[in-house]
């Protein structure tokens, strides 16, 4: 949403592309934009775009003076936020917009790095590791989200981490934390996760169950593993999924759903990349 005109409106005046996010705090929308004439626009919130083909947009400054600018596929824009911009849509343009929740900034600038000056926004043009994790999220709205709560909270903690180094975005003095979870923590998180493994698992779920914050518990629970929140489920569910595959009244699609995969594609997709075979084709060694 945006206040355009002096209305609170929609971003743009295109339909809304494909699902829904299922992240309440990460919001993804894909636009396919026409033209259009001069507006004012305010966005209240912090804001992404991801241009998806080359287009062109105008923009004018208080004083009048009118700039063109060519936005190329992949360049990534870190809107301004609260602030009235006036341009103008001078060809068609494809857009994911992501909308990041302030809760998510603020867990990051704890952990984030204290720098004298924050990089300048403009970079973000140029900013590879936005448009990669930008990218990963269009295929994966594309695909109907088959990833899931947690693939989608690990994107937006690692989109938050990137933002804070910017100029404009919210920022604190860090924390300082050693070493990784304590491994109480770690044994309970483990517990969590194979207690819920057919369930839809979120990133704020598993903090809240060992009392950090998101960020806080990313960054301890990558120090102790080794790998990521989402990537250490994903391995749980493939070994719990090894398990059931021994039992041939399990069908494929029973296993994947008790694995707590949505779909039989996601299913075998994941399983081919740990494994290194299919699940029918891991079953018949056994």
């Amino acid at each position: 949403m945006a206040v355009r005109d002096g209305e609170t409106k929609p971003l743009y005046d295109s339909d809304l592309q494909g699902l829904h996010s299922p992240s309440p705090s990460l919001l993804i929308e894909k636009h396919e934009v026409r033209p259009t004439d001069w507006q004012a626009v305010t966005i209240p919130d912090q804001v992404l775009s991801l241009y998806l083909r080359r287009c062109s947009v105008e923009y004018k400054s208080c004083s009048g003076d009118c700039h063109s600018l060519t936005r190329t596929k992949g360049s990534v824009v870190i809107e301004k936020r609260a602030c009235e911009q006036q341009f103008r849509w001078s060809s068609h343009a494809s857009t994911l917009t992501v909308r990041l929740s302030d809760a998510a900034l603020e867990q990051a600038a704890e952990v984030a790095p204290l720098a004298d000056n924050g990089v300048p926004t403009e970079r973000a043009n140029r900013d590879m590791h936005l448009s990669s994790l930008l990218f990963a999220l269009e295929r994966e709205r594309v695909h109907g989200y088959p990833a899931g709560r947690l693939f989608l909270d690990g994107i937006e903690q690692a989109l938050a981490a990137i933002l804070v180094r910017y100029d404009g975005i919210a920022r604190r003095a860090p924390q300082v934390y050693k070493g990784g979870l304590a491994p109480y923590r770690m044994k309970r998180v483990t517990e969590f996760i194979h207690a819920h493994l057919e369930d839809e698992i979120t990133l704020e779920e598993l903090a809240q169950d060992v009392g950090l914050s998101a960020s806080h518990f990313c960054s301890l629970f990558r120090k102790t593993s080794g790998t990521t929140p989402h990537q250490f489920v994903l391995h749980c569910r493939i070994q719990h999924a090894k398990t059931l595959l021994g039992k041939s009244s399990n069908s494929i699609l029973d296993v994947a759903l008790a694995s707590g995969f949505r779909t039989h594609q996601h299913f075998s997709r994941i399983f081919r990349r740990q494994v290194g075979i299919s699940p029918r084709a891991y079953r018949l060694q056994l």
